[in-house]
Parts: structure tokens; sequence; C-alpha cells
């Protein structure tokens, strides 16, 4: 099994020293993340640590203590061993890249051939996922603020109210616009019960991509290197380094592939209109003539290509993320 791992091992690190073959859409250095101002304070922790390792080994020397001397050389073979991590995590991003290119050229662009897509298909999984849900998520606000406008619309005109006086006979009064009391409530029911609960999610999935792009090759990464320094501390730098490989790689690698298909629905509609049409918001134009659900902005085709990417899709993403982690900690524990 350790053989196996640092075979792996060795593919991730010849691949993430290869940057002639890394796909240009993607990424063109699969080490720039790490050489970037985001590898500042990893650059600073291994020379923490390397100085630690020479003070213990100095001090160990001077005062003949072998327990400072076998310290120093094996936190010397765990530094180059997390410097290795830090090689081949620049190998899985290649990877991931050069397989997402692969499959976005090969598959969704033929796919999405009538389609023009919103978001860029060739920058990081990370560009593409914070694109996708950027959209998402305005789409979701303009949603959300139009039916609240149609709900007190509706709302207001169902008070309207006829009144007819005879004099010195009677009055007579007609509630002509009652019926919209309806109306408004199905604004209501579409707007609480699909509609904020999506928009909620998807601008939270939008906090959590923002925090990983921005965190935790900045600050995560580095506090794993450094917990792999003390033995008591090393099994929690191994979960930490799998997390960091899980959430900037896998996590954005997801996303990529399901906000996608926000695009890919568009012109799905058609084979579903009949089932969409709701003739109060669309107009009861679509009861004779569905397909004119498909072009209302507001229809309610465009609320149901929110549900997946809000709730099921990244329940989705979830479970694989969570699979992963457990996968890459394991491996950690097998190879050091």
């Amino acid at each position: 099994m350790k053989r196996i791992a640092l075979t792996l091992l060795f593919i991730l690190l010849a691949a993430g020293s290869v940057s002639a073959i890394a796909p240009a859409g993607c990424i063109s250095d699969a080490s720039s993340i790490i050489a970037s101002g985001q590898g500042t304070n990893i650059a600073a922790v291994i020379v923490l640590i390397a100085v630690i390792i020479a003070c213990a080994y100095a001090a160990g020397s001077a005062l003949g203590n072998a327990n400072y001397t076998v310290f120093a050389k094996d936190e010397a073979y765990h530094l180059g061993f997390s410097i290795l991590l830090i090689i081949g995590f620049s190998g899985v991003l290649l990877f991931s890249c050069s397989f997402m290119d692969a499959f976005f050229s090969g598959t969704i662009m033929n796919v999405t051939q009538d389609v023009n897509t919103s978001c860029s298909l060739s920058g990081t999984p990370n560009d593409i996922a914070s694109c996708y849900t950027a959209l998402m998520q305005t789409n979701a606000q303009g949603l959300a603020n139009d039916y609240v406008q149609g709900y007190i619309n509706q709302l207001m005109q169902s008070a309207f109210y006829w009144n007819f006086q005879m004099p010195l006979i009677n009055s007579y009064g007609v509630t002509a616009g009652a019926y919209r009391r309806i109306i408004s409530n199905e604004y209501d029911l579409v707007l609480n019960t699909f509609l904020v609960p999506a928009l909620i999610s998807i601008s939270m999935q939008k906090l959590l991509l923002d925090f990983i792009n921005e965190n935790v090759v900045t600050w995560i990464l580095p506090i794993a290197v450094l917990l792999r320094v003390f033995i008591p501390t090393r099994q929690m730098g191994n979960i930490l380094i799998a997390a960091v490989v899980a959430l900037y790689l896998v996590i954005p690698f997801m996303y990529a592939f399901n906000t996608v298909m926000y695009d890919l629905t568009l012109n799905n509609c058609s084979s579903f209109a009949q089932a969409v049409c709701d003739n109060p918001i669309d107009g009861y134009a679509c009861a004779s003539n569905p397909l004119s659900a498909c072009s209302d902005t507001d229809g309610f085709w465009n609320v149901a290509r929110l549900i997946p990417q809000a709730f099921f899709l990244p329940n989705l993403t979830i479970a694989v993320t969570i699979t992963f982690l457990s996968g890459v900690n394991k491996a950690l524990k097998v190879v050091g």
C-alpha cells in the first residue's frame, strides 16, 4: 500500500513539474498558485520550520542530547515530505484543469452549440463556479424583486371596490378585484417556498467559493504544514492538508460542472412548457400557447432552473467532497 501511495505521489510530482502540457485556458503553470502572493505564508512557515530544525540539531550536537538530534532528523524528513505534498498539490491542480478543459471542449461545447454560455469555460474551476454562482444570485434577486412587486400589485388591486348609491333608497357595492387575492397568494407561495430559499442557498454558496479562493491556500495550507512539525498535531496537519485539497480543488471542480448546467437548461423549456405554464403569472395566453411561458423572464421555468443549483447539486458536492477527504486522509496516514 505504501509503495502504491509513493508511486501516485511521484506521478503527481512529475505532473506538477511540467507546465508545457498544461491547458492554456485553465492554468498555464500548475505551480503558479503556490508561487504567487498566496504562497507567501507557506514560504514563511517552511523557513520557520527549517530554523526550528537547525536549532534543534545544533542544540543536540552541542549538548550531546540524542533526543534533539533525532527530533531534528525526523522533522527534516517530514518537512521534505510536506514540500513534496505542496508540489503534488500543483500536480493535482494541473490534472483537474486538463480533465475539465478536455470535457468542456469535447462535450459541453458540442451540447451548447445553440446556447451562448454566460460565463467563459476556459478559466480555472473556481473562476467558472464563481461566475455562474454570481449569475444565478443576480437572476434570483431579480426574480425575487419581481415576485414581491407582483404580490404587492395584485394584493392592492384585490381591494378594488365599486359602490353605487341611490339616494333615499339603497346602496350597492361589489368587490371587482377580489379574485386578484388568489393571484397574490400564488406570487407569495412561489416567493417563499422556492425563490427566497434558493436565493439564500446560492448566496451562501457564493460566499463559500469566495472564501475558498481567498483563504484556503493563503492561511489553511500554511497552518497545516506547520502542524505537521509536531508529533501530537501531525495527524491534524494531515487532515487540514486533505481539507485544503478538497476545498480548493474538489468543490470548485464539482461546481464548475454543476453550475454550467444552468445554461444548458435554458433552451429545454419547450419540453416542459405545458407543465410550467402558470396562467396567472405567465399570462392566460399560455393556456393555448404553452411556449409563451418559456419567453417570460419571470416565468416559473426560470424559478425551476434555480432549484437543483440551490439544493440538489450542492448535496452531491458535499457527498463527493467528504468521500475524497476521507480517502486523502487515509493516504497521508499510510505515507506519513
